[in-house]
């Protein structure tokens, strides 16, 4: 009589796939939910700017040629601002603000850039504007 103590080949084979599968799966889920927190703090950046620009509004009665000014005057903890496009608008009586997304924001983007006024919509590119 054999007495056997131990895992065979094959059934350490299988454990250690299914562990690889696992493993592959978590970290492509996590990875895209890092893709969609940075996405999340573009959006709010916007809407960040988009309460500082109606401040500066209300001091000066127009919006500012560039964004570079006000983010020094009335937000400076906000940082970088690379990858948001301003526009002023209506000899400025108005605003849009764009960034490109990484993954989207699904029908919210396109909704967004409906809402601003923008014609051909993108895909991944959310837009805050005075409304």
């Amino acid at each position: 009589m054999k007495n056997n103590k131990g895992f065979s080949l094959i059934e350490l084979l299988v454990v250690i796939s299914i562990i690889g599968v696992l493993t592959t799966v978590l970290v492509m889920n996590f990875v895209g939910s890092r893709e969609r927190a940075r996405d999340a703090q573009k959006i709010q950046n916007l809407h960040s700017l988009k309460s500082a620009l109606r401040m500066y509004y209300n001091d000066n009665q127009v919006y500012p040629l560039s964004i570079n000014d006000l983010v020094s005057s009335y937000l400076p903890s906000l940082g970088d601002m690379a990858g948001v496009g301003y526009t002023q608008l209506s000899a400025g009586d108005a605003f849009r603000l764009t960034t490109t997304l990484e993954v989207g924001a699904g029908d919210e983007d396109v909704q967004s850039q409906k809402n601003c006024g923008i014609g051909a919509t993108q895909d991944k590119v959310y837009a805050v504007c005075a409304n």
